[in-house]
This record gives structure tokens, sequence and C-alpha cells, in this order.
């Protein structure tokens, strides 16, 4: 009788500590989910700082595509009246009137866009440069336009000497944007910048690689 009443309570023991043993792995296991499920938002708190710099890379990458559009947009404009001083022809005024306007809204589209550099290479010795350069080429076709409304208004003699000024001005325009484009040639050398690597892979700025 006492054997058996020993037997009993040590089965009682085994079975309580058994059911403590279940109870302390469920328990831990319920703190480790809850630990994990704790560390997921850190996790994913660091995927915006990738996407944000990738969005800036793009964005920068833009940018040097539409200065290289731009700035081989203006040069060929000029390009194009200086072309037209060179031909002549009876109604040369109106007809160089109607193709400066369009080198005034080229000029003021590349002068907004080097501007407005994104932030990723604002300091860029570089961006510095290539701004001087769009500033020079602005003030250039400013005096160009000059010229131009000088030739339109000029009569006899005058229209030969105000042809002349207008070719010269043609000129110095279309040499204040090759020292622009010389700003972003230089820039294109310089593959270790953030902005060298811009142009480097902005499509439009293939061309301009020497």
């Amino acid at each position: 009788m006492t054997r058996t009443r020993t037997a009993a309570l040590a089965a009682v023991t085994l079975l309580t500590a058994t059911s403590l043993l279940s109870a302390c792995g469920s328990s831990s296991s319920t703190s480790q989910s809850t630990s994990a499920a704790a560390s997921a938002p850190a996790a994913s708190a660091a995927a915006p700082s990738t996407a944000a710099s990738a969005t800036g890379s793009a964005a920068l990458e833009t940018w040097a595509d539409q200065v290289c559009t731009q700035v081989t947009t203006v040069k060929t404009s000029i390009t194009d009246i200086g072309t037209a001083v060179a031909s002549g022809g009876t109604d040369i005024g109106a007809s160089l009137s109607k193709q400066f306007d369009v080198i005034k809204t080229n000029a003021l589209t590349l002068v907004t866009t080097v501007e407005a550099v994104p932030a990723d290479a604002s300091s860029s010795p570089d961006v510095t440069a290539l701004k001087d350069g769009a500033t020079a080429t602005k003030a250039s076709v400013d005096a160009l336009g000059q010229s131009v409304t000088d030739l339109v208004n000029a009569s006899g003699i005058g229209k030969v000497t105000a042809l002349a000024a207008v070719g010269a001005a043609a000129k110095s325009a279309g040499d204040s944007v090759s020292a622009t484009v010389t700003s972003v040639e230089t820039a294109l050398k310089d593959g270790q910048s953030t902005l060298g690597q811009a142009f480097a892979a902005a499509p439009s700025c293939a061309a301009l690689k020497q």
C-alpha cells in the first residue's frame, strides 16, 4: 500500500514538472515571436534611405541629360543664324528676328535648367563653372538680340554694317556656348565626382565626350 502511494506521488510530480516545462517553452516561443515582430519595423525603416538615394541619382542624371540636350540645341541655333547672316537675302532682318526668338528661348531654358541643379551636385566646382558658362551664354545671346534689332531698324548702307555686327555677335555667342560645352566636357572627364558620373550616364551627353 505504501509503495502504491509512493508511485502515485511520483507520477503526479512528473506530470507537474512536464506541464511546467511545457509552459516555459510556450512562453519562450511567444517572447521570441514578439521580439521578432518588434524588430521588423527597424528593418523596413532602412528601405526609404536607399530609395531616396536612387531617386536622387535618377534626378541628377535626368538634369544632366537636359543640360546636354539644351546646350546642343543652343549651339545649333546660333550656328544656323550665323549661316543665315552669311547667306544674306532680301528680307534678312525679319528672317534673323525669327531665328533669334528661337535662340533666346533656348538660351533662357538652358540657364533655368543649369540653375536648378539637384542638391546632390550643387556644391561641385564643375557646377560653378557650368553656371558661369550658362550665364555668359545668356549675356552674349542678349547682345546678339540687340544687334538683330539694330539690323531691323537700319536702312540703306547702314544695313550692311548692321548685318556685319550681327555676324560678329553670333560668333561671340557661339564662343560662349562652346565654353559651356567645355564645362560639361570637364565634368565628364571627372569620373569620380557625382556630377561627372551623372553626365557620363546621360544619353544626350555622349556626343560631348572627348
